[in-house]
């Protein structure tokens, strides 16, 4: 049975979504589920990493999907970068890479809310190398609302994806 390591969004737990729902149905394609709890408070990205990976290691990575929300698919996509899981499933991916920082779409308002240190550990983040180091199958799911808000996620799955649905 593989297992899906599941990251939730920044500043969730358990609770915070329903994602006991998300878990149940996971669990009813015949997986095990295991919630990976991070601490978000005063830390940043490769802190995030660094909390899935101890995890992470305990599993064998040809049975393990790596999976998250948000900033937690962010997290996840970062860890596959350095050991390749069977699968990743990133849902509502975060615009937060380099190139997002970058883009003339990004509020300053945004950047200021995620906080310095977020933004500098994210800014060495470039997707399109780290989206080439993973070699395992990647599904990326975004609404449409979330594409007319950051056209960004929407252009990265069109142009990343091999096979991309957006949901209205």
């Amino acid at each position: 049975m593989k297992t899906v390591l599941f990251v939730p969004g920044f500043t969730e737990d358990i609770t915070t979504r329903d994602y006991a729902a998300t878990i149940a149905a996971i669990n009813k394609k015949g997986y095990e589920v295991v919630f990976v709890p991070i601490q978000w408070k005063r830390t940043a990205i490769q802190s995030w990493v660094d909390e899935l990976e101890k995890i992470y290691s305990k599993h064998n990575a040809q049975q393990t999907v790596l999976a998250g929300f948000s900033y937690g698919a962010m997290t996840a996509f970062v860890a596959a970068t350095r050991q390749n899981p069977s699968e990743l499933w990133l849902f509502s991916l975060s615009p937060y890479f380099a190139e997002d920082l970058e883009s003339k779409n990004m509020k300053p308002t945004w950047l200021k809310q995620i906080g310095k240190r977020r933004v500098a550990d994210f800014s060495k983040l470039n997707f399109v190398p780290l989206a080439q180091s993973i070699n395992c199958k990647t599904l990326l799911f975004v609404g449409g609302k979330e594409i007319d808000k950051w056209p960004i996620i929407g252009e990265r799955c069109k142009t990343h994806g091999s096979s991309s649905s957006i949901i209205s």
